[in-house]
Order: structure tokens, then C-alpha cells, then sequence
């Protein structure tokens, strides 16, 4: 049986609640993940835990319908949600979206996060630390992360908004008609509108307020993203802004079409690993695989290029220092092009370390996503961006290797650089490395 998120509801009557919203809909509102419940907490009245809490469903529905398709469809932002207090701008109106919480900062909520990582949907918990809510009822205790059943989820929290929205029926006002009104798109929503509220939603964005998505990002969707989940769309989706992704758009299909590049053709010349659920093993494996083929043991590599062409049985060609992609989030695009070799394109970094890492990161993307169109490579946290920047790290800075030249479990400032000069890898490739093994590094 699948895991998905759930939430169930007991009607309390309430009136003494002004709200009329609130009032309609108050409940014993217990939320499950999977066989867990998720808002299990510590009753500092009681003394003791308990597994469902005391508030009014509809600002909770109404959070869900607002943020649906960001909720779906949105990675995000880092390797992971931070777990101490965000003051980043960006990571606070991404943590509106997706934390429940979020949902109405007066009311006693599991700090629940619902986010996808470009594959699976995903609920993580953080529990509160003690003494930290001292003007509420209690503390949730819950920690943990679980990868769920998107389309069980999805049925399930139709489930609830569709009760709430029914025991809400009849109170006056703006809020109702306007969550009923949205709601409604949601739920008949046709292909078309689907695909279109799916890459607003990966940005970030609520298709339906005009002050978000605009008449002009509306057409560029309409005419120029037919297909959210194509590969290509979804890296460019994944990372830009509504300011500029126009303009990247524009870059990455212009230099697919100028540097006639398309899917991967053929098998690789080496059997890749099986796909596993955490990204940095898969892009480690492939990187020790990769090594063993083109038989460099765990020493240094000279060039990238002529690694890449030997483990890809083709030429691989980097043509850094084509016209500046529009903001910083795309830094390449890899591509096998109508003579079988693969080309990569972007703009040329001006630290040798940085390109080489991109070259790498562009070889695994060549080798283990390229199957259905070009890749871009970016700043996202997608599970295939998340497995290339470990795949770089481990091909160009072996953990055995590095591990080998220490001789203690720590390191230094001064052995950090040593390793960078001699594996031609950044400090923070180095450190990112060691630390990932267990060593421990001093400032000293």
C-alpha cells in the first residue's frame, strides 16, 4: 500500500469563534503520512501526547488550494529545508507555499513541508524545540522525511477540501466564493490548462492571480511551453524567473537548433547504476564507473574533455564562451549532435576549477539523462541536477583519493588547497568531499 498524505477531520462545535468561516468549519483535525501521524505532539496542558489537534479546517483548505500546484510541482530551493529559524527572502516566501504552517500564523500547525524533488512528492516534518512556542498549546514532535503517492495525496486532500468547503456552504463573504471559484478551476482543469498551471506552479507561481503570472508570462507559456514535463522545459522551469525566463528560454533553444543538438542516441559503451533514491549515491556510483572504464584508478584527471570522449566513446567538445546565458541559474547545455558526438555550451567561467566541474556535471548528463532531449545544467535541486554535482565532486575528487593523502581524520586550510591544486578541484569540492567521508575540518 502507498504512503500519502491525509487529513481527516472530526466537526467541533465552536461559538465562540468570530469567524463565521472558522466556526463552520472547526475539528479535531488529525494529519497522517503514510502509517505516521504527522501531528502528533506534546500537550503541555495534558502533560502528554496526543495525535490530533483542535482548529478550523477552512484557512488550511483554502492554503491548499492556493498553493496547489506549487505544492506538486515545486522543488526546493536547497540540498534541504533548513531546519533553524529562515531570514532568506527567497526561502521564506518558498516556505509560504509549502509549509503548512504557513497556512495562518495564528493558529497551531506541524511545521509539515510538502515539496516535490523532481521525481517524488515528498513530506518532511520538523518537530519544535522545546520552549519554543510558548504561546501555544504544545510542541509537534515529529522529525522525518517520506516520499509519498503524489496522485493518492492529490485524491486525499481533494477529499478534505471538498468537506470543508461543503460544511463552509452558506457563510457570506469574499473568501468562500473566491476558494470555491479557484477550486473549481482546479478540478476542471482540461490538458491544456493542466500543462500550463504545472510550469507556473514549478515556478513558484499561482496560475490563477494575474499579479503573479502576467498576460505576457501567460502567452509566452501558451505559445512557447507546450509540454511541461519535457526535459528541457523542465530544466529551464526549474531555476528561472518570471523576469528572465523568456530570455533563457530563448538561449537554450537557439543554441540547440545553431549547435544542432538533440537527444542521446545509442547504449552506453558501459552498463550505468541502477537508479537509487538518494542522488549522490547514484552520481558517485556512476563517477566510480566511469573512472574504472577509462582506467584512471583514483589519481587526478588531466582533462575532463578527453575523459568525457573516452568514457562516451565520441567526441565531447566544449565550446565555452557563447553569448552570456541571461541571469546565473543555467550554466550549460549538453547535446549529441546529427555526427554523434556531444557538444557543451555556456558561457566560459573565468576559474579553470569552476568550468572543469561543468564539464563534469555536462558528462553525466550526457551519460544518465540525456535520452529524451539535451539537458541544461543548473542551480537546481532536482534529483538529476543533485546527482551531477555529486558525480563531478566524486569524478573529479575521489573520496579514496583524497582520503589517502591525509594522515589523520582531519584537515586543514593548508591540505584542503594542497588537494585543490593537485585534483584541479575547487576548495569547497574539497572540503564538500571530505566532510561526506567523515573528516573532520579545522580552521586552523
Amino acid at each position: 500500500m502507498s504512503k500519502f498524505l491525509s487529513l481527516k477531520t472530526d466537526p467541533i462545535s465552536q461559538p465562540a469563534v468570530k469567524d463565521p468561516l472558522e466556526r463552520q468549519t472547526w475539528c479535531s483535525l488529525r494529519i497522517q503520512v503514510g502509517a505516521r501521524s504527522a501531528s502528533r505532539l506534546w500537550d503541555t496542558s495534558l502533560e502528554d501526547e496526543r495525535d490530533a489537534l483542535d482548529a478550523p479546517a477552512f484557512p488550511i483548505a483554502e492554503w491548499f488550494i492556493k498553493n496547489w500546484w506549487s505544492l506538486f510541482h515545486e522543488l526546493c530551493p536547497g540540498n534541504s529545508v533548513p531546519k533553524n529559524r529562515i531570514v532568506d527572502d527567497s526561502w521564506l516566501k518558498w516556505t509560504r507555499r509549502h509549509c503548512l504552517r504557513a497556512a495562518d500564523s495564528s493558529l497551531f500547525l506541524p511545521k509539515l513541508y510538502l515539496y516535490t524533488d523532481g521525481r517524488d512528492l515528498l513530506a518532511e516534518s520538523h518537530s519544535d524545540r522545546s520552549g519554543s512556542l510558548p504561546n501555544m498549546p504544545g510542541e509537534f514532535l515529529n522529525d522525518g522525511v517520506e516520499r509519498i503517492d503524489a496522485d493518492a495525496t492529490e485524491a486525499a486532500l481533494a477529499n478534505f477540501i471538498n468537506q470543508t468547503l461543503s460544511r463552509a456552504e452558506g457563510v457570506d463573504g469574499d473568501r468562500l466564493p473566491r476558494a470555491v471559484g479557484q477550486w473549481r478551476a482546479i478540478q476542471n482543469a482540461d490538458e491544456e490548462e493542466t500543462e500550463f498551471c504545472k510550469l507556473a506552479g514549478r515556478m513558484g507561481l499561482d496560475p490563477y492571480d494575474p499579479e503573479e503570472v502576467s498576460d505576457s508570462l501567460a502567452g509566452f507559456f501558451e505559445a512557447m511551453l507546450t509540454n511541461a514535463d519535457d526535459p528541457l522545459v523542465r530544466d529551464v522551469t526549474e531555476v528561472a524567473k518570471p523576469e528572465s525566463i523568456e530570455a533563457q528560454w530563448r538561449w537554450a533553444n537557439d543554441a540547440s537548433r545553431e549547435l544542432q543538438l538533440g537527444p542521446r542516441s545509442g547504449a552506453s559503451p558501459f552498463e550505468l547504476p541502477a537508479r537509487r533514491e538518494s542522488p549522490a549515491e547514484y552520481g558517485y556510483e556512476l563517477a566510480r564507473r566511469v573512472r574504472a572504464f577509462v582506467d584512471v584508478a583514483d589519481g587526478p584527471i588531466r582533462s575532463v574533455e578527453e575523459t568525457a570522449s573516452v568514457a562516451l566513446q565520441t567526441d565531447f567538445q566544449v565550446m565555452h564562451g557563447r553569448d552570456r546565458i541571461p541571469g546565473r541559474e543555467i550554466k550549460a547545455i549538453v547535446g549529441q549532435t546529427p555526427s554523434g558526438g556531444f557538444v557543451v555550451a555556456g558561457p566560459a567561467s573565468p576559474v579553470s576549477s569552476s568550468r572543469r566541474f561543468t564539464n563534469a556535471r555536462s558528462l553525466f548528463h550526457a551519460l544518465a539523462t540525456s535520452q529524451r532531449s539535451p539537458r541544461l545544467v543548473t542551480d537546481a535541486y532536482s534529483l538529476d541536477q543533485k546527482a551531477s554535482r555529486a558525480f563531478a565532486a566524486e569524478l573529479l575528487a575521489p573520496r579514496k583519493a583524497l582520503l589517502s593523502r591525509l594522515t589523520s581524520g582531519a584537515a586543514g586550510p593548508e591540505q584542503v588547497d594542497q588537494l585543490s591544486e593537485e585534483f584541479q578541484a575547487s576548495p569547497y569540492v574539497i572540503q564538500w568531499q571530505l566532510e561526506n567521508a567523515g573528516v573532520t575540518l579545522s580552521s586552523d
